[in-house]
């Protein structure tokens, strides 16, 4: 599977070979730097560990408390919805 995104090309496949192969003709086609092991697409914070893939946006919610200086603020399980009736 590839993806495209603008100048970020992000490619996956469950055999090594593919997708050496892959890589191998895309970078004889195009102009490419190899990057490693992808951390980061589009916001998304990506990890691997024991062969699974996690994915969070933990990283971009923490910058986005520290931009609006709200870091500090203490955290709640769930929204807390307000019902009042309007008069």
């Amino acid at each position: 599977m590839a993806c495209l995104c603008v100048d970020d090309l992000m490619y996956v496949g469950t055999s090594k070979d593919m997708v050496a192969g892959f890589k191998t003709t895309m970078m004889k086609e195009f102009e490419m730097t190899n990057l490693g092991l992808m951390r980061y697409f589009l916001d998304i914070q990506v990890n691997s560990f024991l062969g699974k893939i996690f994915i969070s946006q933990e990283k971009y919610v923490t910058d986005l408390l520290k931009k609006f200086n709200t870091s500090e603020c203490k955290p709640v399980a769930s929204p807390m919805v307000v019902n009042e009736k309007l008069q």
